[in-house]
């Protein structure tokens, strides 16, 4: 049982049990929240904030709307900062778990505290919403921030993702949108190469708070999976009390469109193609369950974005309510209590399936590597450099129907560089990340 408060009603929620799920979001104030919880919060921020929350609104939104519009901020209470939209997972930053790299992985300490200073934002009071300009594809990179932040420790009663783009939601026709105006604030702080904020004679550039996730120390390691834990449930033959869902998509799953490591143009024959993953198919035992089941996305009325036609680029992109959300899940297979995992291609997809699991109350976790990482263990076989990537019969190799339901193997060419990856071959023990991220938290 959770409990929400807002003003001075009191809402229990029962989550977790089947069929006490709500119709709407109306009465949350973090995790997804509407439109008009959210003008609400920037008319007046002191006033309808919740309950212990004592610093600022920050709004991070991805993108302007259609028309180049922000919402709106005062410079005192509530700050609305832009960040790109659409941003891809960057595979060339890579983390190394033990076994292997994990391209485009969590973000480290460093990185995450550089990020936290630029914007401002004070782990130990500020309130956090992300909001998406226009469109879907951004809404993965946005709940992807809600996940790093909840990993590394902020208070999810703090951190908030708006149902909907802000296009939709803060349209003429919705009555709200007087609260748009033209520009973002600027960030306050300017980020180094390296993420951290530039410094000049010892001071950042501007001279703004250094904020880090130390002063809450509150990590939650246990919302990650690693791939020696995976192959570990991977080779279970009984898993009952486990959910897998693979959140990249049927076609993906089914391997009837290939996983591609990222856009890079490494690979083929004349290596200006497209790099794939040398294994094509799924974890054995994980589920269908493409992320798209949970965002409405032919809701279309009106020409909301002005390019002159009614199509999907008008949709909503919202949720589906808690309790459609709650049915999928359950024809999907899922029981109450099962440990629930996500894992898709690049660990983007996965998030908007794990946001929607941890606003239901099951405790999701993540594996972070997801196919980018499982789908190159692949024994026996050379890359497009002709290396090879693992000996077959590897402990490492999941080309192997003990682990992994393979449909189809692509040929060496179109493999991107095993290089990448780092693989140790006598590795045991993929806990390599979560260790160093404890000990940053020292």
């Amino acid at each position: 049982m959770k409990t929400y408060t807002k003003g001075i009603a009191v809402i229990v929620l029962l989550i977790g049990l089947t069929g006490c799920q709500p119709d709407n979001y109306d009465d949350r104030t973090s995790g997804i929240i509407t439109a008009k919880t959210l003008s609400s919060y920037i008319s007046n921020w002191k006033a309808n904030r919740p309950e212990g929350t004592t610093g600022r609104l920050i709004i991070v939104q991805a993108g302007a709307t259609s028309s180049g519009k922000f919402l709106k901020h005062d410079d005192k209470d509530v700050a609305v900062y832009e960040i790109p939209a659409g941003g891809a997972c960057d595979p060339s930053y890579r983390r190394f778990d033990g076994m292997a790299n994990i391209p485009g992985a969590l973000l480290s300490g460093k990185y995450v505290d550089g990020m936290i200073s630029t914007f401002n934002m004070d782990p130990t009071k500020d309130f956090i919403v992300f909001a998406v300009g226009k469109g879907s594809t951004t809404m993965r990179e946005i709940i992807r921030s809600w996940w790093v932040l909840k990993y590394w420790g902020w208070d999810d009663k703090r951190i908030a993702v708006l149902n909907g783009s802000v296009d939709y939601d803060f349209s003429k026709s919705s009555g709200l949108s007087n609260y748009l105006v033209d520009h973002a604030d600027m960030p306050p702080v300017k980020l180094g190469d390296d993420g951290m904020p530039e410094m000049h004679n010892g001071k950042m550039i501007p001279i703004a708070p250094f904020y880090s996730m130390k002063t809450v120390h509150n990590l939650q390691p246990h919302i990650q999976v690693y791939i020696a834990e995976m192959m570990k449930l991977a080779a279970k033959d009984n898993k009952k009390g486990y959910f897998i869902a693979d959140a990249r998509g049927t076609k993906e799953y089914r391997a009837e469109k290939p996983s591609r490591f990222s856009d890079d143009l490494l690979c083929g024959p004349n290596k200006n193609e497209k790099c794939l993953m040398p294994l094509q198919g799924h974890i054995r035992g994980a589920v269908d369950v493409p992320y798209t089941d949970f965002i409405i996305m032919d809701d279309q009325k009106e020409d909301i974005n002005n390019d002159g036609k009614i199509d999907s680029k008008d949709a909503s992109y919202k949720f589906r309510s808690p309790a459609v959300s709650e049915k999928i899940f359950q024809e999907k297979g899922y029981k109450d209590g099962d440990e629930l995992i996500t894992y898709c291609r690049s660990g983007r997809k996965a998030t908007v399936v794990n946001l929607v699991a941890d606003v239901l109350g099951y405790a999701p976790r993540m594996y972070d590597g997801s196919w980018v990482q499982w789908g190159e263990m692949a024994g026996g076989r050379t890359d497009v450099d002709g290396n090879e990537i693992l000996p077959k019969g590897s402990y490492l190799d999941l080309d192997n129907p003990k682990y992994t339901t393979v449909i189809k193997r692509m040929e060496p060419e179109y493999t991107q560089p095993s290089s990448i990856y780092d693989i140790d071959l006598d590795a045991r023990t993929s806990n390599k990340i979560i260790e160093e991220d404890k000990a940053y938290m020292q």
